[in-house]
């Protein structure tokens, strides 16, 4: 294996990420655009937070989590026994997916009380209700979208699972802008379920080019039982953001109208810098640690291992620090149009803000649950998911209610609770970690971020232009970053370059 495949795959998933992040804010602005923040968008949100949050479990490492290990250890016996393990769980996996699915439409108005009560007063109850029936199904494609992903990954295929949400955001974008005027906020459902049908397609298109043949088999492989073990504490320990986020939502549903669609806008901008490298990174750790552990080469292990929790340290303190700065700016730019006003985005960058507080805790997380899921080992990283998730609660009652610091509480309670999963995850730790050079990389960033931060917030002031503002601001930023690393020379971003010009020249 080659000692530099995990970056690799690490920068193409980004890059293939990013492409959908930018649609997604696309889409995100047409959204605010057309419908604004209000209790009628607040429906949805909570609608849409049921498969969403669902999808985000199984697309961001945490089916990976459990089906690679096992699939690699299958593939060691034989090839055939492989295929016949991922056929017999694609089968199961799906009709486990639509009982829960059918579970769901069934007593949609039961979920709804459950995490958004506030709406029964404002009015928004039955629409919420009728939305969750309308999208649920998605959760049936995703489900779909992330075994395919799983399997290409596997093939050190990381593009084309990355960027098939691309897809989505373009079909929620079409039916905002096509469908809203006959069918209102339920157009947005409609373009929830086709854009779950696109990213099927494309991943079944791509995965059959690989060679990889999946069909249904009700024969029953040895290994689904343990899969089926895994998967749930594997569902807990990738989700304290999804969960977090969710009792944010069910707080939110009692304060003014509009928090929710706040927290969720918030949330989206934070999503970016953890969903353009961290989820990648732990997806990319996951394959190369699963195979080094099943090889018995822990010397690799442990290098992927350091590697992956300097490069987390590397982007996500100054992508902090830029969101503190550029913040506003980058609300401003997205969503303030149309419907959604000047105090929408000020109440949105405070919870950006909030959210950012607890960035590096959840880009932390994921080398860290990576090396334990390759391991075999499902509790600990539930265990550190359970501890963050009260820590979370705890916070979120504090600030939320008790301090009345309102939509920014919630949000930072949410980071306490990540940070807090975090810090679990290393106490509980046993692995050899280059606690010298973590730390000198901590402490070189930490000092690249303050010129970056400081340059960028000269940058701003200097120009009047929203647009040259964020963008200028991001350009110049980022290039001061990489200059002081590269006169600090910090060893990640010299590893970084050199990995990168190594494949430039093959």
């Amino acid at each position: 294996m080659k000692k530099d495949r995990f970056v690799l795959n690490t920068v193409v998933f980004s890059i293939a990420t990013l492409i959908s992040r930018i649609l997604g804010y696309v889409r995100d602005a047409v959204i605010a655009f057309v419908f604004g923040a209000n209790p009628l968008t607040d429906a949805f949100f909570v609608a849409w937070r049921l498969p969403n949050t669902l999808r985000q479990l199984l697309g961001e490492g945490s089916f990976n989590a459990v089906f690679i290990p096992i699939y690699t250890e299958e593939k060691k016996i034989s090839e055939e026994s492989a295929k016949r393990y991922a056929s017999s769980l694609f089968t199961y996996y799906t009709l486990t997916l639509s009982f829960i699915t059918v579970l769901v439409i069934l007593f949609a108005d039961f979920f709804i009380r459950i995490i958004a009560p506030g709406f029964i007063e404002k009015g928004n109850f039955e629409q919420a209700v009728n939305l969750v029936r309308m999208v649920f199904p998605y959760l049936i494609l995703v489900g779909w979208v992330s075994f395919f992903m799983a399997l290409l990954n596997m093939k050190d295929r990381f593009f084309i699972p990355a960027v098939s949400p691309a897809l989505l955001n373009l079909s929620f974008i079409m039916s905002a802008v096509f469908l809203s005027q006959y069918y209102g906020i339920y157009a947005l459902a409609f373009g929830a379920i086709l854009g779950g049908i696109l990213q099927v397609l494309l991943q079944i298109v791509f995965a059959y080019r690989e060679g990889i043949r999946l069909r249904f088999s009700f024969s029953f492989h040895k290994r689904i039982k343990d899969t089926f073990k895994r998967m749930i504490p594997a569902f807990s320990s990738f989700g304290v953001s999804q969960f977090a986020f969710v009792i944010d939502t069910i707080i939110a549903s009692f304060l003014v109208g509009g928090a929710v669609s706040y927290l969720y806008y918030g949330n989206r901008i934070f999503q970016l810098p953890l969903g353009l490298f961290a989820i990648g990174l732990g997806n990319a750790l996951l394959v190369s640690l699963s195979k080094y552990f099943s090889e018995k080469d822990m010397d690799g292990f442990y290098r992927d291992l350091n590697n992956g929790i300097k490069l987390a340290v590397f982007i996500s303190i100054p992508a902090t620090a830029g969101m503190i700065v550029l913040g506003k700016e980058i609300v401003q730019l997205l969503l303030m149009r149309g419907e959604f006003k000047e105090e929408d985005a000020v109440i949105t960058y405070y919870a950006l803000v909030g959210y950012s507080f607890g960035l590096t805790g959840y880009a932390l997380t994921r080398p860290y649950k990576s090396a334990f899921f390759a391991l075999g080992d499902m509790r600990t990283p539930l265990n550190s998911t359970i501890f963050g998730l009260i820590v979370s609660v705890i916070f979120a009652v504090l600030l939320g209610f008790l301090l009345k610091w309102g939509v920014f509480g919630l949000a930072v309670a949410s980071s306490i609770g990540g940070t807090a999963g975090f810090v679990y995850l290393h106490i509980k730790s046993r692995f050899e970690f280059d606690k010298k050079g973590i730390l000198e990389t901590f402490m070189k960033v930490c000092l690249a971020s303050v010129f970056m931060a400081f340059t960028v917030y000269i940058f701003k002031s200097a120009v009047s232009s929203t647009l040259f503002q964020v963008f200028g601001g991001i350009f110049a930023g980022i290039s001061v970053y990489f200059l002081i690393c590269y006169l600090l020379k910090e060893s990640s971003f010299l590893f970084f370059i050199k990995t990168i010009g190594k494949k430039i020249q093959h």
